[in-house]
């Protein structure tokens, strides 16, 4: 006798940085929600475990942050990297929000600390995570935890079935095991 599928309101395949801000808000929102993350717990959080801080607009001291960095000099740094080809529109929309993440991060478990001493200004345009992107990743799991997200462990995503525009089914194999 087969088990009775179980019913999510919302699974999310990955668990990095993305992902875990996703299942924590629809957590929040009175959903019930599973990460699916094909890494073991050991190395979960995708790309997101190797970053070390992030970068948001603010127009004075936030969090670890001091003075201002504001729209304008934040899209000059972006296109600098970019070498120009960024779609403005988009990336001053994204530069304007990031002003909110911070907070939100705070709020939600991440801990930052204060960038190093004679680093050119970095106190300033970077937020460094406490513990790094090891120490993002745990705080978010944590908290996805405490709203009670389920988070699956190298469970390798095989198949989705669409009804429509929504996802019916999802096929995975968990540990192994289909």
């Amino acid at each position: 006798m087969q088990d009775a599928p179980e019913i999510w309101d919302v699974a999310i395949i990955g668990g990095g940085n993305a992902a875990l801000c996703a299942a924590i808000t629809a957590a929040e929102a009175g959903a019930r929600v599973v990460i699916l993350e094909t890494a073991p717990k050991t190395y979960r959080g995708g790309n997101s475990r190797h970053t070390r801080n992030f970068r948001c607009m603010h127009d004075g001291p936030l969090g670890p942050l001091t003075d201002s960095y504001l729209e304008d000099e934040y899209f000059a740094d972006l296109m600098k990297v970019t070498g120009g080809k960024t779609d403005e529109h988009l990336a001053r929309l994204a530069i304007r929000t990031s002003q909110d993440c911070l907070p939100w991060m705070e709020a939600h478990g991440v801990r930052f600390q204060p960038s190093l001493s004679g680093t050119l200004s970095l106190g300033r345009t970077n937020a460094f995570f406490l513990g790094g992107g090891k120490g993002l990743v745990n705080a978010y799991c944590r908290t996805a935890e405490a709203l009670g997200v389920e988070i699956r462990y190298e469970a390798n995503v095989t198949h989705l079935e669409l009804d429509g525009d929504r996802i019916a089914w999802v096929d995975y194999a968990h540990q192994g095991q289909d």
